[in-house]
């Protein structure tokens, strides 16, 4: 059995290296493969993923120009990817790599049921002891609230790491966002189309990240991608009709 694991990296070069050593369990299955996806980055990044590549043989780069969003960046990390599961997160170590191999072993366990459509996605907890502001817990459960009311489907932890889902999921989606969006477009359509849901506890630290600043790292643009996020929203609702 093998995997995919794609993972979107903006300016993220000095946690590579560290972010691959936390994934040697996950790299020592040679049919496993690693994407990075240098997302438009401005640092040393480039130059980071040429020493992996001739390092491991089962990690594959896309590089994208520009950045235009972490939604766009994962889309052609997906589209890269060739095994029959599929796993994404964060570059930013705020996600534990260990969860990587959680889901995967959740996965194992349930492969033998007659069921084939299962999405495996974490659950944040524990969130005032990995740091979370009331900011963070204001913008996170309000989207909660937002999803679950204009989709008519319980969605919560909208953005909760890491995924995990059959690869024909990416051939169902019509619609897939260029921001953070792309984490409920995804999302959205395993509930609609029930997929057996698993989703189970992980720990997302916002002081994980040892180097590199996050996307929504202060209110103003926590705001502007809130708004986004809620005018994607209604497109994910009007294109899965």
């Amino acid at each position: 059995m093998s995997f995919s694991l794609v993972i979107p990296c903006y300016n993220e070069a000095k946690n590579i290296t560290i972010l691959i050593d936390k994934y040697k369990k996950f790299l020592k299955n040679k049919n496993n493969e690693l994407v990075f996806v240098n997302n438009g980055s401005t640092d040393n990044t480039d130059n980071i993923f040429k020493k992996l590549k001739k390092k491991h043989k089962n990690i594959k780069v896309c590089r994208i120009k520009k950045n235009i969003g972490f939604g766009y960046g994962l889309k052609k990390g997906l589209r890269m990817s060739k095994k029959k599961h599929v796993l994404y997160s964060h570059a930013d170590l705020e996600v534990d790599p260990k969860d990587i191999m959680k889901c995967i072993n959740i996965f194992v366990k349930k492969k033998n049921q007659s069921c084939k459509r299962i999405f495996i996605k974490g659950n944040r907890v524990n969130k005032i002891k990995n740091h979370w502001s009331l900011n963070d817990l204001f913008f996170t459960y309000g989207q909660t609230i937002f999803s679950s009311i204009l989709f008519r489907k319980k969605l919560y932890d909208i953005h909760g790491q890491p995924v995990f889902f059959p690869r024909f999921l990416l051939k169902e989606i019509k619609y897939f966002p260029n921001d953070f969006s792309i984490d409920l477009a995804i999302y959205h359509h395993a509930v609609k189309n029930n997929y057996k849901i698993i989703r189970f506890p992980v720990n997302f630290n916002k002081k994980g990240r040892l180097y590199g600043i996050g996307n929504s790292s202060n209110l103003s643009k926590k705001i502007k991608g809130t708004f986004e996020q809620f005018y994607n929203s209604f497109k994910i609702l009007f294109k899965s009709f």
